[in-house]
């Protein structure tokens, strides 16, 4: 298969997902038990890809929750701010 095959795939996979699919958090776990699962069984080369993309899906997740913390952090402080008024 090409490149271009697999990305309609993809695409094809996203559109017909439902609106309540899997969280960003439950995919990352997901390929982190299949890479435990494949440790050895996959070439290290293969393996190393399937980390390194399961770090930018960590770490997309984890500035997910650090603006959504944040977005909270300024509301409240916007809310108390009110209150002193």
């Amino acid at each position: 298969m090409t490149q271009d095959e697999i990305l309609d795939m993809f695409r094809q996979q996203a559109d017909s997902m439902p609106p309540e699919s899997p969280t960003l958090n439950a995919v990352i776990l997901e390929l982190a038990q299949i890479l435990a699962q494949s440790r050895g069984r996959l070439p290290e080369e293969t393996f190393e890809t399937l980390v390194r993309i399961g770090a930018v899906l960590y770490k997309e997740g984890r500035n997910r929750f650090d603006a959504r913390s944040d977005v909270a952090e300024i509301m409240k402080k916007s809310a108390e701010d009110r209150g002193n008024e």
